[in-house]
């Protein structure tokens, strides 16, 4: 989200006076459901659209002395950057919790598991009792915010609250809770008006009710406020409103329909046509009602319906940020489609236009998907995708594409590149290929909205990542994009990156050093790709250990594991590649424990590799062979057989599958164990049946001897047992010629 776009992002902390709030009624069950939920942590309020959920829960907050915090979510909330941010500000966190999180949140990949939620959860537990409200929690669909929601209610600590309100099932799990007293549910039963409530909603609208009328329009709406406000905003002022209140019929669907077109016709044309062209929008301001209706009044309507009904509500504290009550938008949406199909799409390109011109790209692109603009859609998504990511908020880009069926991401280039990069850095790899297939098929010679030279450019620079062709078509990806580029940048870095790795898995690491080293330069300049920045610096001590330059190796892996300390890249692929080139170092400097360290970062980090076959293959091959050099074979063997299954079936893998060869050829020979040849005549026997005693017999050794010899062939192989051995033996069949083992004699022979 860019800087423009989070300023103009609105979200409410205090909680919201409940007289703005539509359905405000004294809630005489107040203190019974508060009563009843005194001991539970989490609070879930669930009902459809209408049933005044928010309502009660600001009611709720009013009265309890705990210091109370209202966070409204809206889809924006998906991506987990924007959802901790925002609920750290809602939380109101101390100087230096608050400080150490704004900082992690702001690295290109957060921490969040080992870092973030830590923080948060250390916050949690030592602040007073408080009570927390999460808005519109069914907003939050995608998976990683729901497991941050679920993380919250787990460290609610005892004496707070967190209060969901939800239309319909919460997204975090709730059935632990349930059983053990610690959640209250309040629903549709709980919230739905009484004849004496419906009354007194309805006079606070201006429409005075006899007990009779109020009973018959609380049993025609069967307790649903918004229905009632709706009648009351329709009837009153006129001489047969109890009548025609009384008369009230349908279900909830056919009353929204009735009710909405009769509060439409009662407006001033201005007015109606205002609504039904702004019901297009999420959230309004002045500027951007303007725009959509081509007008310079929308100030003074914003303001005008803001006071004269609850419907439309201000979401900041300076009033220039509104949005219609969730049913009313909806319904006026309906009425636009049912009026005025004609308008709909202008009027979504204009918002499309305005939000993409003062920087909500988010909404921009929303707003041109579904006007049906596929060409500004994409334009927006690759625009934004590198700077989002940058913020660690790729996952947003991510969301906005969700919202494209496979045939839409198919049929516009930008929106296929767009999201093959994404696809790629979310690891949805399959996606990601066919997101590369279909741009491939598309034209490509046009501009690029993400600053490359062109489409075909940046379709080379994320193909040569994925490398799904092969080593070789890594290469010539990269010398497109070197060719096409005309000034140095990130995008040559890029064409030096590709080109630099690829020449150093086709077995030419001389050539690969060169052109990384150019690319790295041309990064210098560019703090904000660090990212890239420990690829080169990773590949860079790759190509100085396969040329024997050890001081180099030595420089680029201690600049490389200092460049992911300082930008908190643990957890990424460079991470992953970081830890290898360090392997590689300290095994060369003769530091085995710290080289065994780093192997096991490896192995930690592997986690967060992409699932790319070279890259997967190429660095569990480089810590195979230090794992060797380290004298673990078992160890060396697992990943050699991970590099293995990620080059079954890849075309062209330069000298990886030479590589994978020597590893294991490596692992084939006795030499490598240091096992002698005694040990080795008992190696040959041990995957027989044959006892330790049985084994002594056949060799005339001692069994105590045999004993020893066994213990030190488990300590050379690195396994635990006899089973482990056996199975490197079925493998590899390191074994001396048949012929040298005697035959146990027959007794009295």
């Amino acid at each position: 989200m860019t800087t423009a776009e989070s300023s103009a992002a609105p979200f409410e902390t205090e909680v919201p006076d409940p007289a703005s709030r539509p359905g405000v009624v004294p809630r005489v069950r107040l203190p019974a459901l508060q009563a009843a939920a005194a001991s539970s942590r989490l609070v879930l309020v669930s009902a459809p659209a209408g049933y005044g959920k928010s309502t009660l829960v600001a009611q709720w907050l009013e009265h309890d002395v705990r210091a109370g915090r209202w966070l409204q979510l809206d889809h924006r909330d998906n991506d987990p950057v924007i959802l901790l941010g925002r609920m750290a500000a809602a939380l109101g966190l101390s100087q230096a919790i608050g400080g150490a999180l704004s900082e992690e949140l702001a690295q290109p990949v957060p921490r969040i598991q080992n870092g973030v939620l830590p923080l948060l959860a250390g916050h949690l537990a030592d602040r007073d009792p408080f009570v927390v409200v999460l808005d519109d929690v069914d907003v939050i669909t995608a998976q990683r915010g729901r497991a941050i929601l679920a993380f919250l209610v787990a460290h609610v600590p005892p004496g707070s609250q967190l209060i969901l309100i939800t239309r319909g099932d919460p997204p975090v799990p709730v059935a632990r809770l349930r059983a053990s007293g610690d959640l209250a549910e309040i629903g549709v039963h709980a919230l739905a008006l009484d004849a004496e409530e419906t009354r007194d909603l309805a006079a606070s609208g201006g429409l005075k009710l006899s007990d009779d009328a109020a009973h018959a329009l609380c049993e025609r709406t069967e307790g649903w406020a918004a229905a009632v406000v709706l009648a009351t905003l329709s009837l009153r002022g006129l001489d047969d409103a109890e009548a025609r209140a009384a008369a009230l019929s349908g279900d909830q669907t056919q009353i929204a329909d009735y009710l909405l077109e009769e509060v439409l016709e009662r407006q001033p044309e201005h007015l109606r046509d205002f609504l039904l062209a702004t019901s297009v929008l999420e959230r309004m301001t002045a500027p951007l009602c303007d725009a959509v209706l081509g007008t310079t009044s929308a100030a003074a309507s914003l303001e005008a319906l803001a006071r004269s009904n609850a419907f439309v509500l201000p979401i900041d504290a300076g009033r220039r940020w509104f949005r219609y009550h969730r049913l009313f938008g909806d319904l006026l949406r309906a009425e636009l489609r049912r009026r005025h199909p004609e308008l709909l799409c202008s009027f979504l390109r204009r918002a499309a236009d305005w939000c993409e011109l003062y920087g909500t790209p988010g909404e921009a692109f929303i707003y041109a998907h579904e006007s049906g603009d596929l060409a500004q859609a994409g334009r927006i998504a690759l625009a934004h995708r590198e700077e989002l990511s940058r913020r660690g908020q790729s996952e947003s880009v991510r969301l906005w594409l969700e919202r494209c069926s496979d045939e839409e991401i198919e049929s516009d280039p930008q929106l296929a590149v767009a999201c093959a990069w994404t696809s790629l850095f979310g690891r949805d790899l399959p996606r990601a290929r066919r997101a590369i297939a279909a741009a491939e098929r598309l034209p490509l010679d046009g501009p690029s909205a993400d600053g490359a030279p062109s489409l075909r450019s940046s379709l080379a620079s994320v193909r040569s990542l994925l490398a799904t062709d092969g080593i070789s078509q890594m290469l010539r990806d990269g010398e497109l994009i070197y060719a096409s580029e005309k000034e140095g940048g990130t995008w040559l870095a890029s064409g030096c990156r590709a080109k630099g790795i690829a020449h150093v898995l086709l077995g030419l690491p001389e050539e690969g050093l060169a052109e990384l080293r150019e690319g790295l330069a041309l990064l210098s300049d560019h703090p904000e790709f660090v990212h890239f920045r420990v690829v080169n610096l990773g590949y860079l001590a790759f190509a100085a250990e396969e040329l024997g330059h050890g001081r180099d190796l030595q420089r680029w892996a201690v600049a490389a594991a200092q460049t992911v300390a300082d930008a908190h890249l643990e957890e990424t692929v460079g991470g992953a590649i970081a830890a290898t080139a360090a392997a590689l170092a300290q095994q060369q400097r003769g530091d085995t424990g710290e080289a065994a360290r780093q192997l096991d970062a490896f192995r930690q980090r592997r986690q967060y590799l992409p699932g790319v076959t070279w890259l997967e293959a190429d660095l569990a091959l480089r810590c195979a062979a230090v794992t060797l050099d380290l004298g673990d074979p078992a160890g060396a063997l697992e990943l050699a057989e991970v590099a293995d299954d990620a080059l079954q079936g890849y075309p062209d893998p330069g000298v990886l599958p030479v590589r994978l060869a020597s590893i294991e050829a490596r692992v084939r020979s006795g030499e490598t164990y240091g096992l002698t040849s005694a040990e080795l005549r008992v190696v040959a026997l041990l995957p027989t049946h044959l006892s330790l005693q049985e084994i002594a017999d056949r060799l005339y050794l001692a069994r105590s001897t045999v004993k020893t010899h066994v213990a030190s062939i488990y300590d050379k192989l690195g396994v635990p047992g006899r089973s482990e051995a056996v199975e490197l033996v079925a493998r590899f069949g390191f074994v001396p010629d048949a012929q040298s083992i005697p035959e146990i004699r027959p007794s009295g022979g």
